[in-house]
């Protein structure tokens, strides 16, 4: 048999790898890399599929993750620059696709409501009695939902570059701020393109998987940008009535770009009435915009698995987590969260 440096012979369906004599074996994988993860389906009674995803130890604390306006159920890989983090934290991501995006078929009948007792039979197929929550951008009135219907499974509640409401009825239809997206749906690299200026873009490969998953939600079942799901969904911001958070006392953590035109609406400061029997803690970052769900994902993640009392600051170079009171202004050349950054 003849010896080759880096060589290879099939015979039948045995692999030789052969090495030169001298040379040790390169290290081979025992398992696959991870390319994100798998979309389950479980069956609604009344015949409709549910697509969920479950990432994560099946032992790790639960969170419930719902994306932005118009996202599909995948919008989730937009989290995994921090995967490897979120699973060193025990974090297990459940998230399940709203109606009319990515492989989930269109019904206009269909009710934020819905979405909720969707998300509730995921968790109970999956066992899930206790559970986070966390709301990106328009995920948040949809996590508002779920928040007040399972208060007393409740471990804590996030809200990220969002609003608990996006509006009354005369904010519906053509005069929804979200309404600007929708000539849009067709060219998902100007729906999902994040400005130049973007933190983001620090991130390798995150604005191109953002690309990608604009067109998954708005094209994959051959529905080729049809604005009838979006439409529907901005029309449930405006009418949907607000949730009863009285029951609520699970600790609320909201993170706000301060420089957010998209959420000028309404002040941080707000939360606390929304949520008037729970502890309110306020993340506020000035001078930034819609992107602090990803720019501040680790903190999130940090405040999710139970660091919540403390802040995550780069400081000469090594990343620090400090008691959120003892934060002020960080000396030149510190930033908040990872040194990464």
């Amino acid at each position: 048999m003849r010896n080759f440096q880096y060589g290879c012979l099939v015979i039948g369906l045995t692999l030789v790898i052969e090495v030169a004599a001298g040379q040790s074996l390169p290290s081979l994988p025992d398992r696959f890399d991870h390319l994100g993860p798998t979309v389950q389906t479980l069956q609604h009674p009344e015949g409709r599929v549910i697509h969920f995803i479950d990432d994560g130890d099946p032992t790790g604390q639960a969170v419930v993750f719902t994306g932005g306006l118009g996202t599909s159920v995948r919008a989730i890989r937009l989290l995994d620059f921090l995967r490897s983090f979120r699973v060193s934290l025990g974090l297990r991501f459940i998230a399940v696709e709203r109606n009319g995006f990515g492989q989930t078929a269109f019904d206009p009948t269909l009710t934020m409501i819905n979405f909720a007792e969707d998300v509730e039979r995921v968790l109970e197929s999956l066992e899930i009695d206790r559970f986070s929550v966390f709301g990106i951008s328009g995920g948040g009135p949809y996590t508002a939902q779920i928040a007040a219907r399972n208060s007393a499974r409740l471990l804590s509640v996030h809200m990220a570059a969002t609003l608990p409401s996006l509006g009354g009825r005369n904010r519906c239809g053509a005069n929804s701020p979200g309404a600007i997206y929708r000539p849009l749906l067709a060219f998902p690299m100007q729906y999902f393109g994040f400005p130049s200026d973007s933190a983001i873009h620090r991130v390798p490969g995150l604005q191109d998987t953002a690309y990608d998953e604009g067109a998954r939600a708005h094209f994959l079942r051959g529905q080729m940008a049809d604005p009838a799901p979006l439409d529907h969904e901005l029309n449930l911001y405006c009418q949907t009535t607000p949730p009863d958070n009285d029951a609520v006392r699970a600790p609320v953590y909201v993170y706000a770009g301060l420089d957010d035109s998209l959420l000028a609406s309404m002040s941080p400061a707000a939360w606390q009435e929304v949520y008037p029997n729970s502890e309110v803690t306020l993340r506020t970052y000035p001078g930034e915009g819609h992107d602090v769900q990803y720019r501040h994902l680790d903190q999130i993640l940090l405040d999710l698995a139970g660091f919540g009392d403390r802040t995550l600051v780069c400081q000469s170079g090594q990343p620090r987590l400090l008691p959120n009171n003892t934060v002020s202004d960080l000396a030149e050349g510190d930033q908040l969260g990872l040194c990464a950054w």
